[in-house]
């Protein structure tokens, strides 16, 4: 059936028509690459009709008396089985060429009548040159979202060029957009008359582009949330987000639109995550956490908003990562302005809130600890000794309902120990643990200085003396002095007992005190208590 001169003689018939088919469809099919891969299409309809054919002749061949290669059937099916061949090889290099095609891509003439055939604008034409361009580029550094912005901007610079007439008054409408350039300017010459509706129009006509730049969106969803209701704008948003669900764009301009603030601030989050360069995110971030420090300033909120702030002006500084995402650069330089006059205003705040002090007192039946809080609104404090996981809580004051900032007295083991503590802000949100290093001595003094003498210009004060675990009633000698070691002064006082002092200049100063029982059961080694007379 398949060796014999007839089917030589059908093969040589259609090796001609074969030969014309594959270089005009060729043709055909490279001009019109950007619309689809047609001849993958041919190629799986020539299968289709090379099998039917086969079929056919399969039925003539049962036929006595028939010479099948001399027949339709075999013409067709040799036709067929020649262009399947040849338009799947067509399919394969269309596949892995240039996305205009190789005609259009490397020869003008024929490119330009491809963007006449087919409706493609040469501004179109250059941003997709552009990008891929940048395509490279991204590759190379992997920075995806730094490479794309970058795209977008340089390929349509002529949007720049349209808004800077614009803003001189020199727009006109134009009757039959078809750019970006001209769906932009039209809707904001109808924005600017006042023509809200075909703003609108002339947005939507402008999205079709698939642009990166923001401030369309925004200025979109607010023509729509003040003519048609925050319900409509945010399931207009919400529509063109999830028709394009890899934008950072959209996704911003989509959470913008929510009610809720700890939501927004996910989404601002998520994005920011998934999109480190997209400095629009790090703007709209930082401007929440603000907000929210309105109502109540902690130290969590104010490192949040410094970070998202931070973030924003480092990636401005490195690549424009945020203006070149607006086309009124006018209105992202302002942005960025007050945002910085924001973060500025804040930090004072920023060295002051969630800073603790401690207060460190002994006695002789146990420590106390008093904490000085910078941050209002703490809902809970929690401490531990020697564990860095503090549970215990301080408890509330009593009448006020706030924290309680004493902590002791806690009798102690005479050694080296540390206090842990750490708060609840008035969001819920547990503060960094703090750390106090802090010793238990056998013999203590603690200095509590007193007003100056005007008369003298010198200082009175007192010394809180003891000795750890005695009992009150217990008695013990004191010898002491102060800035030597000579131990002239000696008073008689029980386990914790006060020592009055005077005519103290105003420095650095050492006491020098000796514990002795008065059973003489033990005497304690000398111990030097450096302090300062302010």
């Amino acid at each position: 059936m398949f060796n014999s001169p007839a089917l030589q003689k059908a093969l040589a018939r259609a090796a001609r028509p074969i030969a014309l088919i594959g270089a005009v469809g060729g043709f055909i099919g490279d001009i019109i690459q950007p619309l689809g891969n047609f001849a993958l299409w041919i190629a799986g309809l020539s299968l289709v009709v090379a099998v039917a054919s086969l079929v056919w002749l399969i039925l003539l061949r049962r036929r006595a008396g028939q010479e099948i290669w001399d027949s339709l059937a075999a013409g067709l099916f040799v036709l067929a089985v020649g262009s399947f061949v040849v338009f799947a090889a067509w399919s394969f290099i269309f596949s892995v060429g240039p996305e205009r095609g190789y005609l259009a891509t490397n020869v003008e003439p024929i490119g330009q009548l491809q963007a006449q055939m087919l409706g493609l604008q040469k501004d179109v034409t250059e941003v997709k040159k552009t990008t891929e361009q940048t395509a490279t580029r991204v590759a190379e550094s992997s920075d995806v979202q730094k490479v794309q912005a970058t795209a977008q901007a340089a390929g349509f610079a002529d949007i720049q060029k349209k808004f800077a007439e614009l803003q001189a008054g020199q727009g006109t409408l134009i009757s039959n957009p078809q750019t970006p350039q001209e769906w932009y300017s039209n809707a904001r010459l109808h924005q600017i008359k006042g023509d809200t509706a075909n703003a609108i129009k002339a947005y939507e006509g402008y999205f079709q582009f698939n642009l990166d730049f923001v401030d369309p969106y925004f200025e979109y969803s607010d023509l729509l949330k003040a003519s048609e209701g925050i319900t409509r704008a945010r399931e207009k948003m919400d529509a063109y987000y999830n028709a394009n669900k890899s934008s950072p764009t959209l996704d911003l301009a989509s959470a913008r639109l929510l009610d809720d603030a700890a939501a927004r601030s996910a989404r601002y989050i998520a994005i920011t995550e998934r999109a480190p360069q997209f400095g629009p995110a790090f703007y709209e971030l930082g401007g929440e956490y603000t907000r929210a420090l309105g109502a109540a300033s902690t130290s969590d909120l104010l490192k949040k908003q410094s970070d998202a702030y931070s973030a924003l002006f480092q990636l401005e500084k490195d690549g424009q990562a945020y203006t070149r995402y607006f086309i009124d650069k006018s209105l992202a330089e302002k942005n960025l302005t007050d945002a910085q006059k924001t973060f500025d205003a804040f930090t004072q705040a920023r060295n002051v809130t969630g800073k603790v002090d401690f207060l460190t007192y002994q006695y002789n039946d146990g420590m106390q600890f008093i904490l000085v809080l910078t941050e209002a609104g703490i809902k809970k404090i929690l401490f531990d000794i020697d564990n860095p996981k503090p549970t215990r809580e301080t408890g509330s004051v009593p009448g006020l309902g706030t924290p309680n900032s004493v902590i002791g007295k806690i009798p102690l083991p005479v050694g080296k120990h540390t206090l842990y503590v750490q708060y609840i802000d008035a969001n819920d949100t547990p503060s960094q643990v703090f750390e106090h290093e802090f010793q238990v001595r056998d013999v203590f003094a603690t200095w509590q200085q007193q007003p100056v003498d005007f008369s003298t210009n010198l200082f009175p004060g007192t010394f809180s003396v003891g000795v750890t675990g005695a009992p009150f009633d217990q008695l013990f000698t004191y010898k002491w002095s102060i800035n030597s070691d000579a131990l002239d002064n000696s008073v008689l006082g029980a386990g914790m007992f006060a020592i009055p002092v005077k005519g103290l200049k105003a420095g650095e100063h050492v006491l020098y005190l000796q514990v002795t029982a008065q059973d003489g059961s033990k005497t304690y080694d000398v111990e030097k208590f450096p302090f300062v007379v302010k």
